[in-house]
């Protein structure tokens, strides 16, 4: 009964706080399945149900939005405009240029950590995968990734000429992001 009554007010709070439909549902979802847990601690002389009803459903989509802020939610592109975007061409002499790129920079890195690289990002193994297959910790071996990917950074941020070349597109598709 109360969430017949109550959900469109709660769903419309959540909404214009976390601005995507799917999350407002969710923090409906979230703020019926609590309050049921918790109607014990509702006191009715110290105000009323709406009220403390809206205000747990203001402060469960605040936290959402957090939540979704911290992980960059509202950065992630929508797949249907990246469909739309015409691709970029990419010459033989661009690639063949990319190529060669990719290998003076991971020449510069220990073998090792090469290896890693190459297991995560071009074999698509998980770290736990790495792990077995080098022989090392995983602990090891994410640490590895991690210092490789910082030297990939550092080693194309160093050179300015080859940064700017290379970065077609604002953050998608750059060596830079990719790196």
């Amino acid at each position: 009964m109360l969430f017949d009554r109550y959900h469109r007010l709660v769903y419309s709070i959540a909404f214009r706080i976390v601005h995507d439909p799917g999350e407002a549902e969710e923090v409906v979802q979230t703020v019926f399945v609590d309050f049921f847990r918790a109607q014990a601690k509702f006191d009715p002389t110290k105000g009323i149900l709406k009220v403390w009803l809206l205000q747990y459903a203001y402060h469960r989509a605040v936290n959402r939005k957090r939540y979704l802020s911290a992980n960059r939610f509202h950065k992630w592109v929508d797949p249907e405009s990246v469909a739309a975007e015409p691709a970029l061409s990419w010459s033989p002499n661009d690639v063949a240029e990319l190529t060669r790129l990719m290998e003076q920079l991971l020449s510069t890195l220990s073998p090792r950590r090469r290896e890693i690289l190459e297991l995560t990002y071009f074999e698509g193994l998980t770290a736990e995968e790495v792990a077995i297959r080098i022989r090392q910790s995983v602990h090891v071996v994410r640490h590895e990734l991690y210092r490789g990917l910082a030297s990939l950074r550092d080693a194309i941020t160093s050179d300015r000429k080859l940064a700017s070349k290379y970065a077609h597109t604002e953050g998608e598709g750059s060596l830079e992001a990719n790196a």
